[in-house]
Parts: C-alpha cells; sequence; structure tokens
C-alpha cells in the first residue's frame, strides 16, 4: 500500500438549528466545529480528505452558509497545497439530511473550477487515481439493496487501494436501531475493501477489522447532535507508512455545554416539591458552567405525579431570573410533558 495520510470525517450538518430558542447558537456551534476540524486537518498535511455524508442539516439553507462551506473547503485545499506543497482531494458523499438526487445541497458546492473535490453522484460512485480506487455510496433507505446493485459492480477489477465511503449503518459495529437498513461486515468485506470510511452513525467508533482483512471506521459526528449525545466528538487521521495503518482520533471539544437532566419524583408531589428540585439542577449546572468557563444549555425532563394542582403551577419564574442573570446559561427547557395528573382534580374557577 502507497504512503499516504487520510482524514476521515462525517456529520458537520452545518446549518442545524434546533432547538430553535437557540438557533444562532446551534449555527454557530456546527460552523465553529467544521472550522475547527479543517484547522487541524491543513496542520496534519493529509492527501485525502474523506466528508462521509451530511455536510449540510438541511436542503434549504441559508446563502451564508452555503457560502461558508465552499470558502473553508477551498481554504483546506489552497493551505494545505501552501503549507505543505500537495495538492490535497477531498472526496464527499450525499447524506441523508444533504438531499436526493433531484435536489442535493452538494451541488452548492461544486465548481468547474474546484479540482480539489469529488463529489460522488448517483450516475458514477467511483473514483481512481494512481492510488486509490474509491467507491462512494450516497444515501439510500435501502443500503443493502444499493451495496448489490451499485457496489458491488463498482469494485470489480478495481485497481489501488480500495475504499468505499457510505452514509448508512453498519450491524455488529454500529448500534443500528430497530428496523432501520444496514451492511454487515461480512458484505463489506465481500468486496475486498482496505477501508470503509461511514458516516450516518453520530457515535464514534474504534477501528474494526474485517473479515477480509481490512479495516471499518465511523468517527461520528463533529458536534453534539441533540441533548442524548455523549460530548466525545472529533474524526480520524489514518496513515498508511507501515505495514499496519495508524489511526488517529483528533478530539473536538463542543462549543457550549449541552446537557439533559432528569427530575423524578418517587411518590406524587406538590408543584413546589418540582419547583425546588427543577432550581436545584439549574443551579448545579450553572456551576458547571463556571467551572468550565463555557456557555450552555440545560434540558430538565420532569417524570412522576402531581398531588394536587397542575403542570402550569410548577413556577418557573426564578429559572427565568436565572437565565437572564447568568451570561453562560443561554437556555434551560423545562419538560413536564410526563407529569401525571392528580388522581382527582377539581374544576377550575371561571
Amino acid at each position: 500500500m502507497p504512503v499516504m495520510r487520510f482524514a476521515v470525517l462525517a456529520d458537520a450538518h452545518i446549518g442545524r438549528s434546533i432547538p430553535l430558542a437557540i438557533a444562532e447558537h446551534r449555527r454557530k456551534a456546527f460552523s465553529n466545529a467544521f472550522t475547527k476540524a479543517l484547522d487541524t486537518i491543513i496542520e496534519a498535511g493529509v492527501d485525502y480528505v474523506f466528508i462521509c455524508g451530511d455536510l449540510f442539516e438541511r436542503r434549504t439553507l441559508r446563502p451564508y452558509l452555503v457560502q461558508f462551506a465552499h470558502d473553508e473547503l477551498y481554504r483546506l485545499a489552497k493551505e494545505t497545497e501552501l503549507k505543505h506543497g500537495k495538492q490535497l482531494k477531498i472526496l464527499i458523499i450525499r447524506g441523508n439530511h444533504d438531499g436526493r438526487p433531484q435536489s442535493d445541497t452538494l451541488d452548492y458546492i461544486k465548481h468547474p473550477l474546484a479540482d480539489y473535490l469529488h463529489a460522488f453522484d448517483d450516475g458514477d460512485i467511483t473514483y481512481k487515481d494512481e492510488r486509490l480506487h474509491v467507491v462512494g455510496l450516497n444515501y439510500y433507505d435501502r443500503v443493502d439493496r444499493a451495496f448489490d446493485q451499485l457496489v458491488v459492480p463498482a469494485f470489480k477489477d478495481a485497481e489501488g487501494t480500495r475504499i468505499f465511503m457510505l452514509h448508512g449503518f453498519i450491524q455488529g459495529y454500529n448500534q443500528v436501531p430497530p428496523y432501520d437498513s444496514s451492511l454487515t461486515l461480512d458484505q463489506l468485506a465481500s468486496v475486498d475493501p482496505a477501508f470503509v470510511f461511514t458516516g450516518h452513525y453520530h457515535r464514534r467508533c474504534p477501528k474494526r477489522r474485517l473479515p477480509n482483512g481490512g479495516w471499518v471506521l465511523t468517527p461520528g459526528s463533529l458536534e453534539m447532535y441533540d441533548f442524548a449525545e455523549n460530548p466525545e466528538k472529533g474524526f480520524y487521521i489514518v496513515d498508511t507508512d507501515g505495514d499496519e495503518p495508524k489511526f488517529t482520533w483528533v478530539p473536538l471539544e463542543p462549543l457550549h455545554v449541552m446537557k439533559q437532566v432528569r427530575v423524578e419524583a418517587d411518590r406524587r408531589r406538590e408543584p413546589t416539591w418540582y419547583r425546588d428540585r427543577i432550581v436545584e439542577e439549574v443551579e448545579s449546572f450553572r456551576g458547571e458552567l463556571a467551572k468550565a468557563g463555557k456557555e450552555g444549555y440545560l434540558r430538565v425532563r420532569v417524570q412522576g405525579g402531581l398531588r394536587d394542582g397542575y403542570p402550569g403551577d410548577i413556577d418557573l419564574r426564578h429559572v427565568e431570573e436565572l437565565i437572564s442573570s447568568d451570561p453562560l446559561l443561554l437556555w434551560v427547557d423545562v419538560d413536564t410533558l410526563r407529569i401525571e395528573m392528580p388522581l382527582l382534580v377539581g374544576v377550575p374557577e371561571r
């Protein structure tokens, strides 16, 4: 195998704005993560960058975000050439958030003069040069069917280092949600790849040897996508300068602290009890933010039964005061949908 250095990343989700109450903070976080990743890749002096889907969050984007992504990829190519004297290649596939063949956000970043960029399309899923044979499979709802119909023929008579890129789940490697389409490790090995680089799964997965001797790698997302995710975010650098490839994890610290906590009652309680527990959680989170010196947002999921009153009787005015007085506390969401009503509630007066 030739001596090469790869950067493998996925799920940048540029433009994500959920929760809408803090939309601008979220957009900033995802753009910041992408910039930090590219800064590190420029310093590393890689030969190839593999972006495994979901560069963007949605098909309709604000123009400045499209311009941002275009300019950052151009900067990656030009600064690598200036700093290391090499011309890198950026290979990118379409994820489920990037649209469909008829409405593909990757069209926004294509340009006839952008020879540093290769965006795979559905009509031609191969990229070849003197060192690599890459098959890039855009997102399909039925990835198993697309694999048999498109990927297997694309690897026939392949020369050079065989690499497969996809935006989909791998059974036995990722934690696949029930009823979601996926590929198995044996299916991947059947096309004899040296490497399989995957997106769509947001958790970082360690390298895994395939039955054919190749490797599969899922870097996860660059930023925390929602409150349920782990803050371990980043991407991989892969070096092929020895008998075995070397895999280096590059961590990216999320821009904001994003946390979810629970307030659960062991028995039916008064609205004031829930209020006090919620305030305690918010105060504790404020302490975490002060210690970290970072801004953040908190979701409090409240569960249990009410002895009397209504969920709306839980007084959150003190929480609102804490938000307005603490510049680090960007947002608090108190979810009371799981609170059970009293066994017998009086009819409210009109």
